[in-house]
C-alpha cells in the first residue's frame, strides 16, 4: 500500500520522452522576438529641466513683437495700403505723395511763421514783386504753387535715385554699405538737388540767369554745410530701417521739418536784429534829446 502510493507520487515528477519531444517542437516552432535596432526605433532623448531663457525688452523677440503691433495698428494698415498702391503704380504714387508732402510743408511754414516779419533773403533781394509779397503778410498762394512745381519735378528722379542706391553699393559689410551710400548721397544728390531747388525757385520768381547764378553762389555753400548736420544721419537711418519704396517720402517729410525749423530760426534772427536796431535808434534819439 505504501509502495504503490510512492510510485503514484513520483510519476508527475518524471517527463516521458514524448512530452519532451513535443515541448522541443513547440519551442523550435515559436519565433524568437529579436530586439528592434535602435535606429528603427529611436528613443526620445531625455529632457533635462533647466532655466528657461526669458527675453528682455531689447531682445529680438521683443522687437518682433513691437513690429507686429505696429503692423497691426492704424499706421501699419496705412503703410500696407500705400505699399500695395506703390507696387501697382509707383510713379503716380510718388507724385501724389510728393504733392501732399510739399503742400503740407508750405502751408505749415506760412501759417506757423507768417512772411510779414521774415526778410526775403531766400526769395531774393531787390525784386519789388517779391518784397511786396513778403511784406504784405497773409497767405501767398503763388509761393505754394512754386513749391508744388519744384516737388512734382523732383518726385520721379528722387524715387529713381533712392532705388539706384538700394540696388548698388551693397558689400558684405553692412556698415561699409551704409557709409558708402551716405557719402554718395551727400557728394552727388545734395548738390544737384539744391541747385535744382534754388535755381528753379529763382527762375519762377522772374529772375534772370545771371541773378539766378549769383543766388546759387550764395545759397549752395550754406545749404550744403547745413545739410551735413542732419542728412547723413537721416540717410543712414533710412537705409537701415526704411523700406526702399518709402525712402523718398521719408526724406521729404524730414525735409519739411527741416525747412520749417530754418524758417523759425530765420524769423527769430530777424526779430533779434530788428530789436537791436530799434534799441540803437532809441538810444540815439535819447542822446539827441539830452544834447538839445
Amino acid at each position: 500500500m505504501n509502495t504503490h502510493t510512492l510510485l503514484v507520487r513520483r510519476i508527475p515528477l518524471r517527463s516521458s520522452p514524448r512530452t519532451i519531444r513535443s515541448r522541443r517542437h513547440l519551442t523550435s516552432s515559436t519565433p524568437k522576438s529579436e530586439p528592434v535596432p535602435e535606429k528603427h526605433n529611436p528613443q526620445p532623448a531625455a529632457t533635462v529641466p533647466g532655466p528657461v531663457a526669458v527675453s528682455g525688452p531689447g531682445s529680438v523677440s521683443g522687437s518682433r513683437t513691437l513690429i507686429q503691433r505696429i503692423q497691426a495698428g492704424p499706421v501699419g494698415r496705412v503703410a500696407g495700403a500705400y505699399s500695395r498702391v506703390q507696387d501697382r503704380r509707383p510713379y503716380t504714387t510718388q507724385v501724389v505723395s510728393t504733392i501732399i508732402v510739399y503742400l503740407c510743408g508750405d502751408l505749415g511754414a506760412q501759417l506757423l511763421f507768417p512772411p510779414d516779419n521774415i526778410p526775403s533773403s531766400s526769395e531774393g533781394q531787390g525784386d519789388e514783386g517779391e518784397k511786396q509779397t513778403v511784406g504784405g503778410g497773409g497767405y501767398d498762394p503763388w509761393r505754394t504753387l512754386r513749391h508744388l512745381t519744384v516737388g512734382v519735378g523732383s518726385a520721379i528722379p528722387t524715387y529713381k535715385w533712392f532705388m539706384f542706391l538700394h540696388h548698388n553699393f551693397n558689400y558684405s559689410s553692412k556698415l561699409l554699405s551704409i557709409l558708402t551710400k551716405v557719402c554718395v548721397q551727400q557728394a552727388v544728390f545734395t548738390p544737384v538737388f539744391n541747385t535744382y531747388f534754388f535755381g528753379l525757385q529763382s527762375l519762377m520768381t522772374g529772375k534772370s540767369l545771371e541773378e539766378t547764378f549769383e543766388r546759387l553762389k550764395v545759397a549752395l555753400p550754406t545749404s550744403i554745410s547745413n545739410s551735413v548736420k542732419l542728412w547723413p544721419a537721416v540717410t543712414a537711418f533710412s537705409f537701415m530701417y526704411v523700406a526702399p519704396q518709402f525712402r523718398s517720402i521719408f526724406s521729404g517729410v524730414i525735409a519739411v521739418g527741416w525747412q520749417t525749423y530754418l524758417s523759425w530760426l530765420n524769423q527769430k534772427a530777424a526779430r533779434e536784429v530788428e530789436a537791436e536796431k530799434l534799441a540803437s535808434v532809441e538810444v540815439g534819439v535819447g542822446a539827441v534829446a539830452m544834447n538839445a
